[in-house]
């Protein structure tokens, strides 16, 4: 399957996970294009100065994969700066939130993993 980013579902989300500001989120794969437990494949932009509010995951897993810009990461109460070529890897039972604190779009590959 090959996936081109002219046809995909483009979708904006305000005040993501009780955050503040604008997400744009490009859906490449959705759970049921998938014959495992990941939920979706996203590509996403996090806008200048929005913020992805702290949430927890319960019987999932999330992968957040930085492709460029930089953020304030709430890891589980670990708060650290990270950018482009890191990654967040936030289990079930934990909680994350991100900020952009830069001057363009943050760009992050996402996807969600049930147990």
């Amino acid at each position: 399957m090959i996936i081109k980013k002219d046809g995909l579902e483009k979708f904006n989300e305000g005040v993501p996970r009780a955050g503040k500001g604008t997400i744009i989120n490009y859906r490449y794969l959705s759970e049921s294009d998938m014959k495992n437990k990941t939920t979706g494949f996203f590509v996403n932009e996090l806008m200048p100065n929005s913020e992805i509010g702290i949430h927890e995951h319960v019987g999932n897993e999330e992968v957040y994969f930085i492709l460029s810009g930089k953020a304030i990461v709430n890891d589980n109460g670990l708060v650290a700066e990270v950018g482009a070529g890191d990654l967040i890897f936030t289990e079930s039972g934990k909680s994350h939130g991100m900020k952009n604190i830069g001057e363009e779009p943050l760009k992050f590959v996402a996807f969600i993993v049930n147990l």
